[in-house]
């Protein structure tokens, strides 16, 4: 989509004194770093030299011109149609009416899709010439390019979003998608130049230890999916990096960004011999298509947007896998509050804890040294005596001793009660922040409760004990694994589920 920036657009975003700074400076920065990042382009008219030459304060008025060159200008536009005259009048060259015609000429001729201004007599005129739906204020231009740009959601620890053009096409990692794929740098480039969104995990060398390309699709499409449909177009991790959970880190800034933009399905398409991938695309509620693709690729699907009959149908645990995460379906008497020490909950919930505020270097050591950080199947070890907990349960994660505040949510899949170490220890699997040594402590003092569970959602707002107290959730901070009242259950749910 173009852009065109209106004079009272173009002063807001530049300045010319910290004294200056006005009011819609915010708002009209917010636009421009939206249209940059959706890929859009902007303009100034070339009447924009007009309107700064009235300013009176000659130095300012140099600095903006200053500042001018560095936006894109329209080159010449055609002149409004004669038949504007009657609606709109004849003004003399080079005043403030005329310039604002020469403005709505440029989205007449199409020159720009959209005109841009906080003007409310411009935004009259276009009315007057059937203009209207195309002039828009700086709140509007944002609402629009929300809807039309992906919005990028903050990404779990160790994953950078960035656009294809940005990848490096001569990393190892590329090579044996080029062996299956002989025409992949053609297809990559086309990636690059239609600015598809990628993710990337970086190795310690700073080679791509994985990297995902996305594309929205159009209908039809080869998976014969309706709706808003995304494809996972590439989808590899390093066979450097396998036990790392690398893909389960992916997958979960996939799905994120998903869900955040509402689509309806996700699918993508592989060879038969990628069992890795596979499974962990059936792992994770994609299912295998009938078809194929014209290169013997299976197809795998996910529906992202349950109908309610379909809701209805599914039990919670079989409703998460297969819509989400997140996807959460909330029964009375199945709903649970985990406390969690601080440190048992950065490690397990590194995401919760480093998302935009963490450097690369602390996140890279961060995940590699503790692969269950990055995945989505968790499990965690206590030894509450609560024997309720069923597949399917929601568990709202309590960290206790500094924040006093539920950010985390899971799913139960499996429990286990067990004072042996070796039960423990193979039931967990990989999926615990414990070590042996501290498995076979927990054991010598009395029986363990092993959870294993999905990780749903974090909170952008947590839950603080005041509100959950004050909303039935709890009495008081929780020692133990405590069961939500059913009458709180419809609060959390619109809580947690909006």
């Amino acid at each position: 989509m173009k852009f065109l920036l209106d004079t009272n657009i173009f002063i807001p975003l530049e300045p010319s004194a910290i004294g200056e700074v006005h009011p819609r400076s915010e708002a009209a920065a917010s636009l421009l770093r939206l249209l940059v990042e959706g890929g859009h382009q902007y303009y100034v008219h070339p009447e924009l030299k007009t309107d700064l030459s009235r300013d009176r304060d000659l130095e300012r008025q140099r600095q903006r011109e200053v500042v001018r060159a560095k936006y894109p200008v329209l080159r010449a536009v055609p002149n409004a149609p004669e038949s504007w005259k009657r609606l709109v009048g004849d003004p003399a060259p080079r005043t403030n009416d005329w310039v604002d015609i020469a403005h709505l000429a440029a989205v007449y001729h199409d020159a720009v899709d959209y005109l841009v201004t906080e003007d409310l007599r411009l935004r009259r005129k276009s009315r007057r010439v059937d203009l209207g739906e195309r002039v828009v204020s700086v709140d509007e231009a944002i609402s629009i390019v929300r809807f039309l740009y992906v919005e990028q959601p903050a990404p779990p620890p160790a994953v950078k979003s960035l656009k294809a053009y940005e990848l490096t096409e001569a990393d190892p990692i590329f090579d044996s998608l080029r062996v299956d794929y002989p025409s992949f740098d053609q297809w990559l480039r086309k990636c690059k130049r239609e600015h598809r969104d990628a993710w990337v995990i970086l190795g310690a060398d700073r080679r791509y230890a994985a990297v995902a390309i996305v594309k929205q699709e159009q209908v039809p499409n080869e998976a014969a999916l309706q709706g808003r449909i995304l494809k996972i177009s590439t989808f590899k991790v390093s066979q450097v990096y396998g036990g790392f959970k690398y893909g389960e880190l992916l997958l979960k800034s996939i799905l994120g960004y998903c869900y955040s933009n509402r689509f309806d399905a996700l699918y993508v398409t592989a060879f038969p011999k990628h069992v890795g991938l596979l499974t962990l695309l059936e792992d994770f509620g994609f299912e295998r298509r009938a078809a194929r693709t014209k290169m013997g690729e299976y197809i795998y699907t996910k529906p992202l947007a349950p109908t309610a009959e379909e809701e209805a149908a599914a039990n919670p645990l079989d409703f998460h896998i297969k819509y989400g995460p997140p996807a959460l379906k909330l029964l009375p008497g199945f709903v649970f509050v985990v406390p969690i020490q601080p440190v048992y909950h950065r490690m397990l919930f590194p995401d919760a804890e480093y998302v935009g505020d963490a450097s690369d270097s602390v996140q890279l050591s961060l995940v590699e040294s503790q692969p269950f950080g990055n995945a989505i199947k968790k499990a965690y070890l206590c030894q509450s005596p609560s024997r309720l907990l069923q597949p399917g349960a929601c568990l709202l994660f309590y960290r206790s001793h500094d924040r006093h505040a539920i950010s985390v949510v899971g799913v139960a899949e499996s429990t286990l009660v067990s004072s042996r170490v070796d039960v423990i220890a193979r039931f967990v699997g990989k999926r615990t922040v414990y070590n042996i040594q501290q498995i076979d402590r927990m054991c010598a003092r009395r029986e363990v409760l092993a959870i294993l569970f999905r990780q749903d959602r974090l909170l952008d707002v947590p839950l603080v004990i005041d509100e959950l107290v004050s909303q039935g959730v709890l009495v008081r901070p929780p020692q133990s694994i405590t069961r939500v009242p059913r009458e709180a259950t419809e609060w959390l749910e619109q809580r947690l589920t909006g």
